[in-house]
């Protein structure tokens, strides 16, 4: 399938969702989560801003502090908390942007989808390695988008990822309703981005 991403968006993405981005560095998550963002009109919140506070007396672009899941995790552990507290006042919609490399990662999004009896939407961009790195190695550190700035850490996030799986969402969370989309962003124009594969459960 070949489908404009905004139509999809339009169309397709249901009002009562929790959206998680999933991808790899320079896959375009957080670009793809701001249109979602226009169109939907739901909140967002950036592992990446997160980051910053959570580990404000750390250089988050060292690459050792950049793949330490146990640092990374602590930021996921916050992100989560702001989730459950926005969606206690409002649950028309929430975007979490973030890699979530891990199946488990995604679970703890889902868990929080359903106790707030919302569906749980898993955005998935893909690109080139080639594409990946060009943007990855825009990136600088004085204008902040990422502490991804290497292709180390795209090599990082690669070996670490774990394909989505939604039939083990479903299992361990038979309530819940999952949309698993993925995103073409190979060109950087919105209008040029294109879902590739859709999956329900």
């Amino acid at each position: 399938m070949r489908e404009r991403f905004s139509k999809f968006v339009q169309t397709q993405l249901p009002n009562e969702t929790l959206m998680i981005t999933s991808g790899l560095p320079g896959t375009w998550k957080t670009e793809t989560s701001e249109e979602v963002s226009k169109i939907k009109g739901f909140p967002i919140l950036r592992s990446d801003l997160i980051r910053l506070e959570v580990l404000k007396n750390e250089d988050v672009f060292d690459v050792k502090v950049a793949g330490n899941m146990t640092k990374r995790l602590s930021v996921y552990d916050e992100m989560f908390k702001r989730a459950e507290d926005a969606l206690s006042k409002n649950r028309r919609g929430l975007i979490l942007d973030a890699t979530f490399v891990t199946q488990d990662l995604r679970k703890r999004a889902g868990e929080i989808a359903a106790r707030n009896k919302m569906h749980l939407a898993i955005l998935e961009t893909e690109c080139s390695k080639k594409v990946s790195v060009t943007r990855i190695q825009r990136r600088t550190k004085e204008k902040y988008e990422s502490n991804a700035l290497t292709v180390e850490a795209y090599l990082n996030n690669k070996n670490k990822f774990e394909r989505v799986d939604i039939d083990a969402l479903k299992k361990a969370i038979p309530e819940l309703q999952i949309i698993h989309f993925t995103v073409d962003t190979e060109q950087d124009s919105p209008e040029s981005w294109y879902i590739v594969r859709v999956e329900r459960r």
